[in-house]
């Protein structure tokens, strides 16, 4: 994979065709998709061994799916396989801008040695069936190839210029 400032960062399209079709029309949502409040999200860190595509087919956007299997996660002191479990995560409103986010604590990794680090995945951990277990919801680049050693690796979600929460993603309307 090659993370590229040009991709950068985006939410998979269909983390919001899913849920957003499956209640619109009578098309079933994924299946244990309860809603991003009471499921768990973990966010787990991946090296620069191929390719994020927001455009991908919903069954390549799940944690060991696609371009995001375990061999292209990375390893380390600290670090376990799946990533950390976002806490204290919300949906806001942005009056300023029209735009909606979902804000989570900043996940982080202490004691660890972690190195070669180019970006995250956010993935719904509760979903266990239908198209892909553990789908995608978005991704993030970290402009490049980032590494602690024995020491905190901290992801620090963009701050929106109208306020003071951190966004893991931001929809405008």
């Amino acid at each position: 994979m090659t993370w590229t400032a040009t991709q950068g960062s985006a939410i998979f399209q269909q983390a919001m065709l899913n849920p957003i079709a499956g209640r619109c029309w009578t098309t079933a949502a994924p299946t244990t998709y309860s809603s991003l409040s009471a499921d768990t999200i973990d966010c787990a860190l991946f090296t620069n061994t191929g390719t994020p595509d927001k455009t991908a087919a919903v069954a390549s956007t799940g944690y060991n799916t696609g371009q995001w299997v375990t061999g292209n996660e990375i390893s380390g002191t600290g670090y376990t396989a799946g990533g950390a479990t976002l806490g204290t995560k919300a949906f806001a409103v942005d009056s300023s801008s029209s735009s909606i986010y979902f804000t989570s604590a900043t996940p982080s990794w202490t004691s660890a040695t972690i190195s070669g680090a180019f970006g995250d995945l956010v993935y719904d951990f509760t979903i266990s069936g239908g198209t892909v277990a553990k789908q995608g919801l978005c991704f993030n680049y970290f402009g490049g190839s980032q590494s602690v050693t024995s020491g905190t690796f901290t992801i620090q979600w963009a701050t929106l210029p109208s306020s003071s929460q951190v966004a893991i993603f931001n929809i405008s309307v």
